[in-house]
């Protein structure tokens, strides 16, 4: 029997592409690339831009999975985000700072691909969980001091589940089959005991007064994240509150995820969303 069907649906509904490995920049020894997942409408017009998130994934700083996120990534660019997840150097190869390094190269990358994706250059937003969220915030630290090339300007700051204070991670309970703590791999030693002050000057905490300007901060963590203890952002929140900047933390009550599905609920998106939208032009960091 033929019969016909009336769909609602727009065909103009935003939706997403994925483009893969993206070299950034190539150290000789190890190249180092990005996955792009961008916006995409059937009737799009070549001057349609949206915002760029540049995306540091969670690893212990170690080597990163790249690929297994991608549909959770898609997510933010069925919101109107050009996502690009950045893959940098692992603690093995390079020890910190160079994982900032790659932060500067991979956005001094991004103008040369600006127009195939519609990024919009004027509004970057870092984003990283666990590792790639100290990552992330140190970025904009040491951005801020002068101590790094200096960053393009950042519209504000993503950090989920992050490990920003190298000491409170020292106190945290390894695996059994982890033999050295990853924080110690990346300042390049064998433990955190005896190298505290190595430890202190690759956490946020010292770098952070009333005399800098960075910009906006969302900070979100679960209370009861078994990997990465919630004191992270506690004490980072009450760091930046202390010294006016402005900054949002949302604590994930009862609950015990590191990372995943959950940081990619509808809720949490919208957080993020918002976020975005309100500093997107006016990346005004002091309260």
């Amino acid at each position: 029997m033929k019969q016909k069907i009336k769909i609602s649906a727009s065909s103009n509904k935003m939706q997403w592409l994925y483009s893969q490995d993206w070299e950034y920049y190539d150290y000789g020894d190890c190249k180092r690339h990005l996955q792009i997942i961008f916006p995409y409408r059937p009737q799009m017009r070549k001057d349609d831009k949206y915002p760029l998130i540049l995306f540091i994934p969670g690893s212990a700083w170690h080597k990163q999975e790249m690929y297994n996120d991608i549909p959770q990534y898609s997510l933010l660019a069925e919101r109107g985000f050009v996502f690009a997840a950045m893959e940098y150097r692992e603690s093995d190869l390079a020890v910190f700072p160079a994982q900032i390094e790659d932060v500067y190269n991979a956005l001094k990358f991004i103008p040369s691909i600006a127009d195939n994706f519609h990024i919009d250059t004027t509004r970057i937003f870092l984003m990283g969980n666990s590792s790639g969220g100290h990552i992330a915030m140190m970025s904009v630290l040491f951005n801020a001091h002068g101590l790094c090339n200096a960053l393009p300007k950042i519209s504000g700051v993503i950090c989920e589940s992050g490990s920003t204070d190298l000491l409170i991670c020292a106190k945290e309970n390894l695996p059994s089959w982890m033999k050295i703590r990853p924080s110690a791999v990346l300042l390049g030693v064998d433990k955190i005991e005896g190298h505290e002050e190595l430890a202190k000057r690759a956490s946020c905490a010292m770098y952070i007064s009333e005399n800098i300007e960075l910009p906006p901060i969302l900070l979100m963590h679960s209370e009861y994240d078994p990997i990465v203890s919630v004191e992270n952002s506690r004490t980072l929140y009450e760091r930046l509150v202390a010294s006016r900047h402005n900054v949002f933390y949302y604590e994930l009550e009862e609950n015990d995820a590191h990372g995943g599905a959950v940081f990619y609920d509808s809720e949490i998106l919208d957080i993020i969303q918002e976020f975005c939208r309100k500093y997107g032009k006016n990346s005004g960091g002091r309260k």
